[in-house]
């Protein structure tokens, strides 16, 4: 989930001619989400949502495949066992890859100056050039320590609908905010090796997934 500031830095690039401060918009936004938690309490205990959440879930049920729900599990399976993250990432995978003590200092120091800048603007615009500069140096330090081709051994598997089978996988690894590989179905590999009997998934590192990051 992102931080309030992150959240606040959002709003003020969906809303630019908002005059809200950091703080007014804390104290309206905490409103808002106090009335909208009751309404939707309200609303989730009346039998009309069940209901509807019931006829919702039988229609998936209808529609999903069991390739697409392999895909899903099996894109747990790669998060959890083999998706690696760098120390110096906001959110951590369980294969941590550490930077050096220099490399961890100096992204801490680019952060905290775009962060100083938002703060010295009172969180309406940031620094887009110290911005630029700490996702670029983000980049370098991803190029230098993640495998640029992730090979993921698996237990030898049947999947009949490839094109679902990657579908689920993909959207897993996009769900988890962790990913910097390339997650488009068409550039996932997916072998067999009979010889041993595995299933081998691969990934090609992507220096252009945190593109969309907002400023």
């Amino acid at each position: 989930m992102a931080t309030l500031e992150t959240q606040y830095k959002n709003f003020l690039v969906n809303n630019p001619t908002s005059t809200f401060t950091f703080e007014e918009w804390k104290e309206d936004f905490g409103g808002k989400i106090g009335s909208q938690m009751s309404e939707i309490l309200k609303e989730i205990r009346s039998p009309e949502y069940k209901e509807r959440r019931i006829k919702e879930h039988e229609e998936r049920l209808k529609n999903i495949t069991m390739d697409y729900q392999l895909g899903q599990y099996v894109g747990e399976y790669i998060v959890s066992h083999y998706l690696p993250t760098l120390s110096t990432d906001m959110i951590h995978s369980r294969n941590v890859i550490k930077v050096s003590e220099e490399e961890q200092t100096e992204c801490e120091r680019l952060d905290g100056e775009y962060v100083k800048s938002l703060e010295d603007n009172q969180w309406k615009n940031g620094d887009s050039e110290l911005f630029e500069a700490w996702k670029q140096y983000r980049k370098v330090l991803e190029k230098k320590y993640l495998p640029q081709v992730l090979e993921c051994h698996l237990s030898l598997m049947r999947i009949d609908d490839i094109v679902k089978f990657k579908e689920g996988l993909s959207d897993c690894l996009w769900n988890c905010d962790m990913c910097s590989y390339d997650i488009k179905e068409e550039n996932i590999t997916i072998e067999n090796d009979l010889l041993n009997g595995f299933t081998i998934i691969k990934f090609e590192y992507d220096s252009s997934c945190n593109d969309e990051m907002k400023k």
